[in-house]
């Protein structure tokens, strides 16, 4: 079972912190494990550095790489996307970061692979934070004439 915390940052914060994600990570950790007055604080510092999640778009997105495999619960802003092997994995969208839980690691980078075709600024993060990586679009091959 494979669980991230997945994050859309903004741009300039993307850009200045590509090489230096622990420190986003850091921060993301502290927010997590953080006690009353201190939890607000870095509330504050994570919203100042991701953007909003958009459902619709999120779902248009994930309808163009997973044809006819995307299941939504509008009630619970989830999705459930099932792949060609017959493995599931349940996306849940919450205000500044997506939850993905899935069967296995290849379902898990096919996600990411649709994730970063919608922006490039995605931070996946291990639940348990022992792990992280940008999430990157595959690259175009070039076409020859």
């Amino acid at each position: 079972m494979v669980r991230y915390w997945i994050y859309l940052l903004k741009d300039e914060v993307a850009a200045h912190y590509r090489h230096r994600t622990e420190k986003i990570v850091e921060l993301l950790r502290e927010h997590q494990h953080a006690k009353a007055p201190l939890k607000a604080i870095c509330r504050k510092q994570v919203e100042f550095i991701t953007e909003r999640l958009s459902f619709s778009r999120l779902e248009l997105g994930l309808k163009q790489s997973f044809t006819g495999r995307v299941g939504k619960n509008l009630e619970r802003n989830m999705f459930i996307l099932r792949h060609e092997s017959g493995e599931e994995a349940l996306l849940v969208v919450q205000k500044r970061r997506l939850l993905l839980v899935a069967d296995s690691a290849t379902l898990a980078a096919d996600i990411g692979r649709a994730l970063a075709k919608l922006a490039p600024t995605f931070l996946a993060v291990a639940a348990d934070f022992a792990d992280y990586h940008w999430l990157c679009a595959p690259a175009l091959g070039r076409k020859f004439a």
